[in-house]
């Protein structure tokens, strides 16, 4: 009997994009669907907006709310992209230890959970910093030192943590 396995994150549910039964299920209660997707999308959108205001204020930048209008949406959308990599990088390195090396490997307790997930986190956050970097702020006039302020602060703040958690904590 082959072992079931899901891997949760608080705010991003990676689990909805490579668990396709849940999905199936959840789209038989289309306002649970609805509910899950607009507090996932809610949540990154109110973490991203904190970070990059408490960082711009932390610099001492003027018009922090220009700053954010002019970057918000590449910051959300960049977060959600890398962790999906992120995630990706973690279910292949679970696929791989237990296909490949016929390891078993649990995503209930507590060191294998990490071991494998850390390279994700890991990914995401360097993610995070070079896309933020590259993409986010060039809009917004600012010197290269605090575009590097800024892309640190969502890199270190903004990592998928969550996907460090073991199931039954």
């Amino acid at each position: 009997m082959k072992k079931e396995f899901r891997l949760y994150n608080a705010i991003f549910p990676i689990w909805a994009f490579w668990y396709p039964p849940v999905m199936i299920g959840l789209l038989q209660y289309s306002w649970v669907f609805r509910f899950i997707v607009l507090v996932v999308l809610l949540g990154n959108f109110a973490i991203d907006s904190l970070v990059v205001c408490l960082a711009a204020k932390r610099l001492g930048l003027e018009d922090r709310r220009q700053l954010w209008k002019k970057s918000i949406w590449r910051v959300w959308g960049i977060g959600f992209l890398c962790d999906f990599i992120g995630a990706a990088l973690i279910l292949g390195l679970y696929l791989l230890l237990n296909n490949v090396f016929h390891t078993p490997w649990s995503f209930v307790t507590f060191p294998s959970t990490t071991l494998i997930a850390l390279p994700g986190v890991l990914l995401a956050g360097v993610l995070l910093y070079f896309i933020n970097r590259k993409f986010s702020f060039s809009k917004c006039g600012l010197d290269p030192a605090q575009v590097h302020k800024l892309s640190l602060a969502l890199a270190v703040f903004t990592a998928p943590y969550t996907m460090l958690i073991p199931l039954y904590w």
